[in-house]
């Protein structure tokens, strides 16, 4: 799992939305299928009709059943059936649920949503995570008012379960932008996109170490994204960082700037002072 478990209730939420949708919208789950792969096959049998579900990566050229079955895809949500609810199920603790609530079909949704499964940077091509709900909040803030337009397209809504298991809502503005035609980034919106997977990967570098601190994913996320910013600040080496983030997962992390780089650089004068020590220790006579 790689975020908190999903409140007991978050199904609750897309019945009550669905229930009150005005006439001329549709409901639509966006699921990262990279998290439990095939998971489409699943909610296909849960449907009425088996091929209300969409694929995004089927848009795509060289689709195959390997890429089929890690696929984002769109499932159009009218309510709670018995198979629907434990298919959704598999989804608790994985960052891939999203609700759109919009005016477009749902061949017309899908044709807006895998223009931008792949964006371009710089020449290169590159796989533009925006399903996957830990990335989408700072992919969508770095994109421009025209593109985000283009994804969103008249969507009037666009909820999302957070880190804390809880539902977010995305901060969109019903517009008519057209379907992109191979989008692309420029440096600057790319090294934010970057950035705001570094926390991420420092934790599954401390997974490799041993066993986290019993805490919950979302608070873990916080401390070590403290942790690193502290880093930052006190010019620690590269190479302390993981140990300093795991000495604040036990410690806490210091509140306040200043008190934070004391704290930072004291940590590191007793740790190289202790290995100091240690070498003398082991001096032949």
């Amino acid at each position: 799992m790689l975020i908190d478990t999903f409140a007991p209730d978050w199904q609750d939420h897309l019945i009550k939305h669905q229930s009150e949708l005005a006439a001329g919208r549709r409901l639509f789950l966006l699921l990262d299928g990279a998290f439990v792969p095939n998971l489409y096959r699943e909610v296909q049998k849960a449907l009425t009709v088996p091929d209300d579900v969409a694929l995004l990566f089927e848009q795509l050229p060289g689709c195959t059943d390997n890429t089929r079955s890690v696929s984002p895809f769109l499932v159009p949500y009218s309510g709670a059936s018995f198979l629907m609810t434990l298919a959704l199920k598999k989804c608790g603790g994985w960052p891939m649920v999203s609700a759109i609530e919009t005016t477009e079909t749902m061949s017309e949704l899908n044709k807006r949503l895998a223009a931008w499964c792949v964006i371009e940077n710089d020449g290169q091509r590159f796989n533009f995570r925006f399903p996957d709900t830990r990335r989408l909040p700072v992919m969508f803030d770095s994109l421009s008012a025209a593109q985000r337009s283009s994804l969103a397209g008249p969507a009037v809504r666009w909820s999302y379960i957070g880190r804390s298991g809880a539902w977010n809502e995305l901060p969109i503005s019903p517009g008519t932008g057209d379907v992109a035609d191979e989008p692309t980034l420029d440096d600057q919106q790319f090294a934010v996109i970057f950035r705001d997977s570094e926390v991420d990967e420092t934790i599954v570098l401390l997974r490799d170490r041993g066993p986290l601190p019993r805490q919950l994913l979302s608070d873990i996320y916080a401390n070590v994204e403290a942790a690193l910013r502290v880093a930052t600040l006190a010019k620690l080496e590269q190479d302390l960082h993981l140990d300093w983030c795991m000495h604040c997962l036990h410690n806490a992390v210091p509140s306040g700037e200043k008190g934070g780089i004391n704290a930072a650089l004291a940590w590191r004068e007793t740790r190289f002072s202790n290995i100091r020590n240690d070498d003398e220790n082991n001096e032949p006579f």
